[in-house]
């Protein structure tokens, strides 16, 4: 699965996992961050990510291990695909 349909994918988990409302993602580029607290972000707090892995695990088969510093792979909607890419490809 390329990039863009794991893009694709995410934003559909960010809606109906996370309950994002879908017009919130119309703008949602690659280079959006994903962490609240940085301005121009999707605002995603510590419980968005940890729901956002479960899912990633039952989607894509992709499992992010207790204790593993992913935070560089889940700053932005691009770092998450390239890193599920990376993770699906491997598995």
């Amino acid at each position: 699965m390329d990039e863009v349909a794991i893009i694709d994918e995410l934003r559909d988990i960010i809606v109906k996992r996370l309950k994002f409302d879908p017009a919130r993602l119309a703008g949602l580029a690659p280079g959006t961050a994903l962490p609240k607290g940085i301005e121009g972000s999707l605002g995603l707090d510590s419980l968005d990510f940890i729901e956002l892995s479960i899912a990633l695990e039952e989607r894509f088969g992709v499992m992010v291990e207790e204790g593993e510093d992913v935070a560089a792979h889940f700053a932005t909607l691009g770092s998450l695909a390239r890193f599920v890419s990376l993770r699906a490809r491997g598995a």
